[in-house]
């Protein structure tokens, strides 16, 4: 083995035209230096009983990263009703990493009537609940919006005209939208939720690059996960420059190794020659990935081992 590692390392050429050069990537996870707030807007209308239950008790997998990973957040959630006495209004206080008890405190705020009126406006529910002016959010803080609902928005607000509004109270940020809604074309239906396609929601997540997905998921424990790390802003995914020997893949985060596993580390995605890591493995804001492996140049992998 020992003879082996010295040949790699000198780009040894072998017989059959293949050589093997060490190669390292590097990278360095992005942070919110002005800190993300996050707005939750519910469905709650009657046919939403059954999704809200399953997002109540699976709450903790969202919570938890929220908890772990030191990001400057504030959270809060609105109802799509815009025939209340107060629409757009916050249902309850903002959530930080200041907040005792923090998943307790997320499902209390979720826990409220499914008396909402069945004209779902979420559109006009974020424009409203997330306008600084309005006594909640920071002009300068990054804002994720995540709709949760069965039905599309039914008010006359564009996905277009939602993102400028959006984007007027908070020019300097970068404004992204999620949608956990009913797929399209046709919608979704699965023993724990139903739901028509999330069309127009659909739209605006397309239009900021956010992330989509399905509100008759089987797994809202890894469905919710996601969620978590696309609004803390965290990257999975990173491309190698080269096709690497897998054998030899190494993984570190700020000098630590990293295991190969499917849960809470990392793979090998080789389709598309990425290095994908999965739960508390992500790494954290600030942190530096680096990637050392030997790189295969030969025939069919090019001169450069492109």
């Amino acid at each position: 083995m020992t003879v082996l590692l010295l040949n790699l390392l000198t780009g040894c050429t072998r017989d059959d035209g293949f050589a093997a050069i060490v190669n390292r990537d590097s990278w360095t996870q992005p942070a919110r230096e002005g800190g993300v707030d996050i707005l939750w807007v519910i469905d709650d209308s009657a046919s939403m009983y059954e999704e809200r239950l399953q997002l109540e008790l699976h709450a903790e997998s969202f919570i938890g990263y929220l908890s772990a990973v030191p990001v400057d957040f504030s959270l809060a959630v609105t109802s799509t009703d815009m025939d209340s006495s107060s629409p757009g209004a916050l249902l309850g206080p903002p959530l930080s990493e200041e907040t005792t008890d923090l998943t307790a405190a997320f499902v209390d705020l979720l826990v409220h009537d499914s008396d909402g009126s069945r004209d779902e406006m979420g559109f006009w529910a974020a424009m409203l609940a997330a306008d600084p002016d309005a006594g909640w959010g920071r002009e300068a803080a990054d804002l994720e919006v995540v709709f949760f609902t069965d039905e599309d928005d039914a008010s006359e607000v564009t996905a277009s005209e939602a993102l400028e509004a959006l984007d007027a109270d908070r020019q300097n940020a970068t404004i992204i939208i999620n949608a956990i809604v009913g797929d399209p074309p046709e919608g979704c239906a699965s023993l724990l939720a139903a739901a028509n396609a999330g069309e127009k929601y659909i739209e605006a997540q397309e239009l900021t690059e956010g992330l989509r997905e399905s509100i008759c998921a089987l797994d809202y424990d890894a469905m919710l996960e996601r969620i978590a790390l696309q609004v803390l802003g965290l990257n999975t995914t990173f491309a190698l420059s080269y096709f690497p020997n897998p054998e030899s893949l190494e993984v570190r985060v700020d000098g630590v190794l990293v295991e190969k596993r499917d849960r809470h580390g990392w793979r090998h995605e080789a389709g598309d020659n990425t290095i994908v890591f999965d739960g508390y493995a992500v790494p954290r804001p600030g942190a530096e990935i680096a990637v050392s492996y030997f790189q295969w140049v030969g025939p069919g992998f090019g001169d450069s081992g492109e």
